[in-house]
């Protein structure tokens, strides 16, 4: 398939972030604000996994080279980007993604990767700052700094398993 995977599951990625904003009201009346957050954040995962899998499928061309200092930066943002997800509202989840976007861009320079990484990043960057206009609010409480070195935690000893790459330098 070669590329046809990746063009599909980047354009469902992107869609299913820019057609539900027509269809968010009947579906928030339907399954109540919680249920469409759950659902569609479900959803959003799946098909960013599946993308990034896709990615990673696709022919390989390298625009740079992978040096061992590159998953150093990778391996010291993804803490912070947990970490101001976890605690810093919507702006805080899109500052979150900007930062793996921009760890994972410089890290991983072949062209789907950076189509991909790129692409997260400047929509991360669009949404952070339109979170921004409407306020940005931390909540640093116990159970939330818990939530992010759990999540970290987890996503650095399982990224071997899911992703298929290991994030150790």
């Amino acid at each position: 398939m070669a590329w046809g995977e990746f063009i599909l599951a980047l354009a469902v990625f992107l869609g299913s972030h820019v057609i539900p904003a027509r269809f968010r009201g009947p579906l928030v009346a339907a399954l109540g604000r919680r249920g469409y957050v759950i659902g569609y954040s479900l959803l959003s995962l799946a098909l960013l996994y599946w993308l990034i899998l896709a990615s990673g499928r696709a022919p390989y061309v390298e625009l740079w080279p992978q040096w061992p200092w590159m998953r150093w930066l990778v391996n010291i943002a993804m803490p912070v980007a947990v970490l101001v997800a976890a605690v810093g509202g919507m702006a805080g989840l899109m500052a979150g993604f900007a930062l793996w976007g921009a760890a994972h861009l410089v890290a991983n320079g072949d062209l789907a990767h950076v189509i991909l990484f790129g692409l997260l990043l400047a929509y991360a960057l669009f949404g952070l700052a339109l979170g921004l206009r409407r306020g940005a609010a931390m909540h640093p409480t116990w159970p939330r700094l818990a939530l992010a070195v759990l999540v970290w935690l987890a996503l650095y000893l399982l990224h071997p398993l899911v992703i298929g790459v290991s994030p150790q330098p």
